[in-house]
This record gives structure tokens, C-alpha cells and sequence, in this order.
């Protein structure tokens, strides 16, 4: 890797995410030319965001279901970064006019209770065993981009792959990692439900896209830590949200959550 471009890239996207950016791909030379690159650069913006106050709480993992994979026209999970300044509660307000586009995605999360090491292959019920809760989870989305249709997965992945915070349930719930595959989960808009699935949607089983995670060295380096909180992927497609809308989720036997968007 060419580390001089790529610090070029991580200072230009870093100065977009400090001043409500809009992104564009005109420029080839800001633009990683694989998924190795585009990890490093998305790590190390975040690692310079770490000296503002505000810190990295997990991760979330996109593209994990068929119908995100359909809809984004890529076919394989692709990571973000979550930190915890973008974390609002359930039930709060926000102005779209705090986004370029904003978007809600309706997830299945997971908290750690453990350090989680690389290794690339751990069983089901060894991820399982690392486990804390699970619980719902709304992501917010942000198409910051001049035609996303038009970016390569990799320079989507180095802005943290449209992620821009999330909404996570109040109460947790452990589910029997039996069960996990078969937990339904539904999209609401004003109390209309727009859209469902099921657990076994993401990668086959939930646990199987943290098992995709913990193998990936080049996203995690060598451990994901105790109390992270991972988005395993979305059981809908993504809905882009308008001034006036209400947006709830839920996952089948825990709390609904929502957000107010003005």
C-alpha cells in the first residue's frame, strides 16, 4: 500500500466528516483501490476522531441480507465503525437538515461480554459464548454521495459505508443461539409497517456475520473489545426518511424502539 496516498485520503475524509460533507468520485487518486486500503482508511480517520471526546463503541456490518445485497448492488458484507456521540436513544427527535439523506435500516445488534480475538474460525457457539444481549437496533444512514450507485464498495467502506449513528433498545434480551435465526423483525413508517424479515436473512444466521467480522484482520486488527456493540445487518431495505416521519422497529419478542424525524 501506497501509505503516503492513502493518509492524503484519510486527511480529505476526514475534513468532509468534520464540515457536513458531500462526497464525490471524480478524483481517482481519493479513491482505495481495494477492501484492504479502504479498512486502513476508515481505521485511521477514526483513530484521529478518537482525540475529540468521543470514542468508537462498535462496529456495524451492511450488506449481510439478500435484499441489501440486491439493493446496493454488492455482494458481500462490508463494515463501518459506530461511535458514540452518533448513539441516540429510542423515542428522541432529530432534524433531517442533520444529514445529506438520511436513512433507517431495522437491525439485529449484539453486545459483547467478552474480548472477541481475530481468528478465522470460530464455530457458532464460540462467537455465541461472547456474547452479552441482543437487542433491536435502528441504524441511521446518510447518502452523503453525488450517485452511490456509482462508487466502488471500497470507497464507500473508507467513509464507514453510509453509516452515520444508531438507535439501540433500552432493554436486552439473551436469545438462545438456537433461536437467533428464526427472530422476525419489522419496519414501521407512521405506523405502517413497510417491511420484514428473519433472523436467518443475515448470512444464513445472525452469528454467522460476527463470525465474518472476527475473521476479517484487516477490520478489527487483532481483538474486538468486551462491550462492543455490533449491528449484525438490516432485515429491510434501507428507507430514506422525510421531514414529519416516525420510524419504529421491532424484533420479535423485545422492545419496540423508535425515532422522530423533524
Amino acid at each position: 500500500m501506497d501509505k503516503s496516498r492513502l493518509n492524503f485520503i484519510v486527511k480529505h475524509l476526514l475534513n468532509k466528516r468534520l464540515n457536513k460533507y458531500y462526497i464525490d468520485n471524480d478524483d481517482y487518486n481519493l479513491i482505495p483501490n481495494n477492501q484492504e486500503e479502504a479498512y486502513f482508511i476508515q481505521n485511521k480517520v477514526h483513530t484521529l476522531l478518537n482525540s475529540r471526546s468521543d470514542k468508537v463503541i462498535g462496529r456495524k456490518i451492511g450488506c449481510t441480507t439478500k435484499v441489501m445485497q440486491e439493493y446496493l448492488k454488492i455482494n458481500h458484507p462490508c463494515a463501518g465503525t459506530l461511535r458514540e456521540s452518533n448513539c441516540i436513544k429510542s423515542g428522541s427527535t432529530i432534524t433531517t437538515d442533520a444529514y445529506i439523506k438520511v436513512g433507517v435500516e431495522c437491525e439485529i445488534a449484539v453486545k459483547l461480554a467478552k474480548d472477541l480475538p481475530f481468528n478465522k474460525d470460530y464455530s457458532t457457539e464460540e462467537v455465541y459464548s461472547k456474547i452479552e444481549s441482543v437487542f433491536p437496533a435502528i441504524e441511521i444512514v446518510d447518502d452523503r454521495y453525488s450517485n452511490w450507485k456509482n462508487f466502488t464498495a471500497s470507497h464507500l467502506i473508507a467513509d464507514d459505508f453510509f453509516s452515520a449513528g444508531c438507535v439501540l433498545g433500552k432493554k436486552q434480551f439473551k436469545i438462545k443461539s438456537d433461536d437467533i435465526y428464526n427472530i422476525r423483525g419489522s419496519m414501521f413508517v407512521n405506523n405502517k409497517k413497510i417491511g420484514d424479515g428473519i433472523g436467518s436473512h443475515i448470512l444464513g444466521n445472525p452469528l454467522n456475520a460476527l463470525k465474518w467480522l472476527a475473521s476479517r484482520k484487516d477490520i478489527i486488527g487483532s481483538i474486538i473489545p468486551k462491550n462492543s456493540v455490533i449491528l449484525l445487518g438490516s432485515l429491510v431495505e434501507t428507507y430514506w426518511v422525510s421531514k414529519g416521519e416516525n420510524i419504529k422497529i421491532n424484533i420479535e419478542g423485545m422492545d419496540a424502539i423508535s425515532i422522530n424525524f423533524i
